[in-house]
C-alpha cells in the first residue's frame, strides 16, 4: 500500500481519488502550490502517473491477495478518471473495461471547451470595434462547482489548492494572448476592457473601462455650471465636453468630476481647477499627444478652456480629488459693495484680524438642498483695496469648502466672523473670481 510512502500528497491525492473522480485539471489545482512550472493539468497527470507507477510496482512484487485487491482498487478508480495507463493495463491485462466518470468539480465541462471560448472571445472583440491597449479576462461559473471544490478542501484537509476560476482564467489569458498582436497587453489592475465569460453558456460580454483624464479647467465666463443646466445657465462644463470631446472619442458620455466646485456665477481663473473627466465606453482611445491636441483646439470661443497638462489616470484619483478638496489652499478675488465708506486704517485692521482666522459657518441660506451642517475652515491671509467709495478689492486666500461669500456678508449669523460683522456694515458680494487652487497650501 502507499500507506508506507512518506509523500503527504500522494497520500491525500490517493484518498480523494477513492471517493471522486476528478479530472487532470481539478486533481492538480488541489496541489497548485506544489512544483514549480508545471500547469494544474500537469501536475494532475503526473500526480496520476507517480500512484500508477508506484501501484503497480507493489503490485508486481507482492503476492498477498488481499494486498494486491487493494492496489487494484486504486487502479481502477485512477481509470475511472479517464487516467489512460490504468484503462489500458486493467483492459490488456486483466479484461475489464472501466466506465469513465465525469470530473466530480467540473463535470468536464470547461477545460475542453477552452479553444471554443477563445475564438469566441476575439470575435466578439474583432466586432465590437473598441480601441483598447490593455485587458484582462475574468470568468464566472456555477456556485455549485465552486461549493464543491472548496468542500472537497475542506473535507480532506488541503490547504495547497488553488480557485477553478484562477486557472480558467489564467489559461484563457494565455491563449488570448497568444494570439492577440504584442501591443495588446494583459492587466488586472488598469485593463481598458474587461472580457467576462459565462463558462456555463459560453457567452462573452465586453466591459468596456471609462477613460480617465486628469487635467485642470478655466471657466472664463461667468453664467457656467459644472454640470446642471438650469436657469440663468448658459452652459455647462459636463455639456461642451460632451459636444467637444465624448464624441471625438465616440464615448456614451463624459462625465466631471472635478475637486470642488465655484459658484455658476464665479469664474474660475488661473492655473484652473483639478478635473477628472470620465468618458463612458470610449471606442476611441487616442495616444495623450492626441487627446492634448484636442483640449487645445475644441474650445475656440467657449465659456471654458481644458489646460494642456494631461494625464491618464484611475478611478481612485476621482476619490483623491473629492477627499483632498477641503485640504487645498484657494486664492480669490472678490469686489465688494459696502453701505458706508471705510477709511485704510479700518482696511488694514481687516488685514491683520482675518490672518490665519478660523471660520465657523453653517449651510448658507441659499442652499437648499443641503441639510443644516456646521463646518470649520480657515482664512490664511486677507488683502483689502479700496477702488472706489464704498468699493473695495478682497483677496482671500483660504481653505478649500470656505464658503466665501457667506464669509463677506455673515448670512444673518450663520458665518463668524465674517467681512460684514468686524468692519460692523453691510458687504455685498458683487463680483467673486477664483484666482488658482493650490495642490498643498503654500
Amino acid at each position: 500500500m502507499l500507506d508506507t510512502l512518506s509523500l503527504d500528497l500522494l497520500e491525500k491525492a490517493v484518498k480523494v481519488l477513492d471517493k471522486y473522480s476528478l479530472c487532470d485539471h481539478c486533481l492538480g489545482r488541489l496541489f497548485a502550490r506544489v512544483g514549480y512550472g508545471l500547469e494544474n493539468y500537469e501536475r494532475g497527470q503526473a500526480i496520476k502517473n507517480t500512484i500508477f507507477l508506484l501501484t503497480y510496482y507493489t503490485l508486481q512484487k507482492t503476492t498477498d491477495e488481499s494486498l494486491r485487491e487493494k492496489l487494484l482498487d486504486i487502479i481502477r478508480k485512477l481509470a475511472r478518471t479517464g487516467h489512460e495507463p490504468s484503462l489500458r493495463f486493467l483492459r490488456e491485462k486483466l479484461n475489464q473495461d472501466i466506465q469513465v466518470e465525469k470530473c466530480y468539480i467540473c463535470e468536464d465541462k470547461y477545460f475542453n471547451n477552452i479553444d471554443n471560448i477563445v475564438q469566441n472571445i476575439l470575435e466578439t472583440i474583432s466586432s465590437a470595434g473598441y480601441e483598447f491597449k490593455t485587458y484582462y479576462v475574468g470568468t464566472s461559473i456555477s456556485r455549485e462547482v465552486v461549493k464543491r471544490e472548496l468542500d472537497l478542501s475542506v473535507e480532506f484537509g488541503i490547504d495547497t489548492a488553488e480557485s477553478i476560476k484562477r486557472e480558467l482564467n489564467r489559461l484563457i489569458g494565455k491563449k488570448i494572448k497568444e494570439r492577440l498582436p504584442p501591443d495588446k497587453v494583459f492587466s488586472r489592475q488598469d485593463a481598458d476592457i474587461e472580457i467576462v465569460v459565462n463558462m456555463e453558456t459560453g457567452e462573452v460580454k465586453l466591459e468596456v473601462k471609462p477613460l480617465y483624464i486628469l487635467t485642470r479647467y478655466r471657466k472664463i465666463f461667468r453664467g457656467v455650471s459644472q454640470v446642471q443646466l438650469r436657469l440663468n445657465v448658459i452652459t455647462s462644463l459636463q455639456k461642451v465636453l460632451n459636444e467637444k470631446l465624448a464624441t471625438e472619442l465616440e464615448a456614451a458620455e463624459a462625465i466631471v468630476h472635478a475637486s470642488g466646485r465655484e459658484d455658476t456665477d464665479v469664474r474660475m481663473l488661473g492655473d484652473g481647477r483639478p478635473l477628472v473627466i470620465a468618458f463612458v465606453r470610449p471606442r476611441k482611445r487616442p495616444s495623450l499627444e492626441t487627446i492634448r491636441e484636442l483640449f487645445l483646439n475644441k474650445f475656440d470661443d467657449e465659456p471654458v478652456e481644458l489646460v494642456d497638462s494631461v494625464t491618464k489616470t484611475q478611478h481612485a484619483t476621482i476619490v483623491k480629488l473629492k477627499q483632498e478638496s477641503s485640504r487645498h489652499t484657494k486664492i480669490y478675488r472678490a469686489i465688494v459693495l459696502l453701505d458706508q465708506d471705510v477709511d485704510e486704517e479700518k482696511l488694514r485692521s481687516l488685514e491683520q484680524y482675518f490672518r490665519n482666522r478660523q471660520i465657523t459657518q453653517y449651510t448658507p441660506r441659499r442652499i437648499k438642498r443641503k441639510p443644516l451642517k456646521k463646518r470649520v475652515r480657515m482664512v490664511y491671509e486677507l488683502r483689502a483695496t479700496k477702488i472706489a467709495p464704498r468699493l473695495i478689492e478682497l483677496l482671500i486666500k483660504c481653505q478649500g469648502g470656505l464658503y466665501v461669500k457667506e464669509l463677506i456678508t455673515g448670512d444673518e449669523g450663520r458665518t463668524t466672523p465674517s467681512i460684514a460683522d468686524t468692519l460692523g456694515i453691510n458687504a455685498e458680494p458683487i463680483e467673486l473670481d477664483v484666482l488658482d487652487v493650490l495642490e498643498t497650501r503654500s
